[in-house]
């Protein structure tokens, strides 16, 4: 059958069945990495349902992306038509904000049979019981949690373990380099450095000009909680409570981090994006403004396409005062509708896209990381050892995300950066007044 494209900002799952077809199992369950900021369904499927014969529609969404990246989407979806030649699939890219979208489909009961899954998304669908449970699936076909990583599978679980989504793919941070800039510094290999060695290189490798765009700076460092997120883990610091009710990050472990991570740009050796007339900081490294950023496996086909002459290298986060190293781990997931009239196919779709073939397809398109620890081996992690960097980040990263007040502390978190580059706070006082404004919002919003 042909893969249909629809542009829709909608799609219909249809059906309000949340176990429909043969079961088996009988009740058998696995369980993944417990989730404590995740509340369970009152009600769900027990059961795992066998694929429903005859033919069959799902619809499946998710975000505009790239255009090799929905290439890459349409290629697994149509393989998988060929392996079910009953079923046909239609995919519905939804442009703009997909999670406020996806919601008012979800309120209307007009919701895909198959849809990528953002951590917050699955913290609000998965009490509402919207969401198919996994977890028998995997127990009958003996798909176990521990084939993906850990670290990646917990946002899409509930307190007890009960799984709801599948890591599609996922990336980590890396440090970028510009091999030249390095060169004529007399810098080597930064895989072994620390935060010391970080901030020394930084202060070599600034030259500066006659205005900050005629300079080029040792680093550029946004004002953002999903980088310097990585600088807290390091020194042992948390963002949130276990629970997720109470704002860490103001700790003194926070509070060293932030220092550091701000010195760059107060110290006029590093630089934030829109200082130089970067639109972010892996514009300002292809245009060789700043000579090290830290990104993702992003950076990789961004490089590629728009600064294919930049020589650059991937480097690991230097090491923090405690002797170890900090990550953020991103990624999203597969899962399907709780009311999806064919839960056996949906499955079968979510278990071929989380996969060995086509996961094994994502990692060598260079596209994002395999969510398989099965894959850690694979033969192109030798030859692009950058990307093998990125992948043991998942040893000693943590997810970017933080419960009900993810998006809060993420904007507070990323202001008090913001006022503390400007001069404008102290480290103390801008992580003191984030971490108030984050509990106070908690306390109005989130039950005791």
């Amino acid at each position: 059958m042909a893969l249909t494209l629809v542009a829709l900002l909608t799609a219909c799952g249809g059906g309000s069945n949340t176990s429909g077809g043969t079961t088996s199992g009988a009740g058998a369950s696995v369980t993944g990495p417990k989730n404590a900021l995740v509340r369970c369904p009152s009600n769900t499927n027990t059961t795992a349902a066998s694929p429903e014969s005859g033919q069959i529609h799902l619809v499946v969404a998710g975000w505009a992306s790239t255009p090799a990246e929905d290439a890459l989407v349409k290629q697994g979806l149509q393989n998988f038509e060929k392996l079910h030649p009953n079923v046909t699939v239609t995919w519905t890219p939804i442009p703009g904000d997909y999670a406020t979208k996806m919601r008012a489909n979800v309120a209307s009961g007009n919701v895909p049979d198959v849809f990528y899954l953002q951590p917050p998304m699955a913290q609000e669908y998965i009490p509402a019981g919207k969401l198919l449970n996994l977890s028998p699936y995997m127990a009958r076909d003996h798909v176990s949690p521990s084939t993906y990583y850990p670290s990646l599978m917990q946002d899409f679980d509930c307190a007890d373990g009960t799984v709801f989504g599948i890591p599609k793919d996922w990336n980590s941070l890396g440090l970028f380099y510009n091999k030249t800039l390095f060169q004529q510094a007399g810098l080597g290999d930064p895989s072994n450095w620390t935060w010391d060695d970080l901030k020394n290189a930084a202060q070599k490798l600034t030259k500066r000009g006659s205005s900050p765009a005629n300079s080029v700076y040792g680093i550029a460092l946004p004002a953002d909680a999903s980088r310097w997120g990585a600088f807290l883990f390091a020194n042992g610091g948390q963002m949130v409570s276990a629970d997720g009710k109470q704002a860490l990050f103001n700790s003194q472990a926070g509070i060293q981090a932030a220092e550091f991570y701000t010195s760059f740009e107060l110290n006029h050796t590093g630089v934030m994006p829109g200082d130089i007339g970067a639109s972010w900081d892996g514009d300002a490294f292809g245009k060789q403004q700043v000579a090290m950023t830290l990104e993702g496996g992003w950076m990789i086909p961004f490089l590629a396409q728009n600064y294919p002459k930049v020589q650059y290298g991937i480097a690991p986060l230097p090491i923090g005062p405690s002797g170890k190293r900090g990550n953020l781990l991103y990624t999203n997931a597969w899962a399907a509708y709780s009311g999806t009239k064919y839960p056996g196919m949906a499955w079968e779709l979510i278990k071929y896209m989380t996969g060995a073939e086509y996961q094994t397809q994502v990692l060598h398109n260079g596209f994002a990381l395999p969510t398989l620890t099965s894959l850690a081996n694979d033969s192109y992690f030798q030859q692009n050892p950058g990307v093998k960097v990125l992948q043991d980040g998942a040893a000693y990263g943590q997810p970017d995300f933080y419960g009900v007040a993810d998006t809060e502390i993420h904007n507070d978190v990323s202001n008090a950066l913001q006022s503390i580059m400007l001069g404008k706070q102290s480290v103390a006082d801008a992580l003191n007044a984030a971490a108030q404004k984050v509990n106070t919002w908690i306390q109005q919003n989130v039950a005791p």
